[in-house]
């Protein structure tokens, strides 16, 4: 990375930015997921590959970090991780361990105990999270947004509440307009897989991606007209 950046590398490295690299960065994100769904329609050493190209992104906002005032690099970026999980993970990293949590094997405790320290963060710099939808990234898919704001409530002791609010919606006038059935049932969906802890998002998006695989192992049927094959 710092040769691609040297003022006699790679020209097109140069021009970039956080802004401009954004969807190299969700692209190999992408790519990494098409793998983990369907490892049986990818080579061997593709999980490596593309988790390659995905550390390649985090490398080069790193880089591109170091010109910038203030400048960071991927060294500010692992003590920040290391930080992180040092404060969410009292049970291993803790000054006692032992005495974090009443059973260490019980992982509701321990996601538990992740969101209690991650809400003491937010209060503390002031960012204490006013509902159960805030600080959801707007670009992640609707199940996905669906699964977090159901675990918040349910862990939060309030899934109900966050249903009679659904309801209210799906009753709106316009209800037929945007198939709030449609939408309410998903959201039925979401609870019972997150009463599981399976992610819906991922789920729907791995039997798609296998599905696909499928049907192109098979040769066209012989009554398929022409402009189908």
């Amino acid at each position: 990375m710092e040769a691609l950046r040297a003022p006699h590398g790679d020209a097109w490295t140069h021009r970039q930015t956080h802004a401009s690299l954004a969807r190299y960065l969700l692209e190999e994100s992408h790519e990494v997921l098409e793998v983990i769904d369907d490892p049986a329609a990818h080579g061997p050493g593709a999980l490596t590959d593309e988790l390659g190209d995905l550390l390649f992104q985090i490398l080069f906002h790193a880089r591109v970090a170091e010109e910038e005032d203030p400048p960071w690099d991927i060294d500010d970026v692992a003590r920040s991780f290391i930080a992180k999980m040092e404060r969410r993970n009292p049970h291993v990293f803790g000054e006692r361990p032992d005495d974090a949590l009443e059973d260490p094997d019980d992982v509701e405790q321990i996601i538990a105990q992740w969101h209690a320290v991650k809400a003491a963060e937010q209060a503390s710099a002031g960012a204490r999270r006013k509902g159960w939808f805030d600080g959801i990234p707007a670009g992640i898919p609707a199940l996905q947004t669906a699964a977090k704001a159901v675990h918040r409530a349910r862990s939060d002791g309030r899934l109900e509440e966050l249903l009679e609010a659904a309801d209210d919606a799906a009753r709106a006038e316009d209800a037929q307009d945007w198939g709030a059935d449609v939408g309410r049932a998903l959201l039925d969906l979401v609870v019972a897989a997150e009463s599981r802890d399976d992610d819906p998002e991922t789920a729907l998006r791995t039997l798609l991606a296998r599905t696909r695989s499928r049907l192109a192992e098979q040769p066209p049927s012989a009554d398929q007209a022409p402009s189908e094959r």
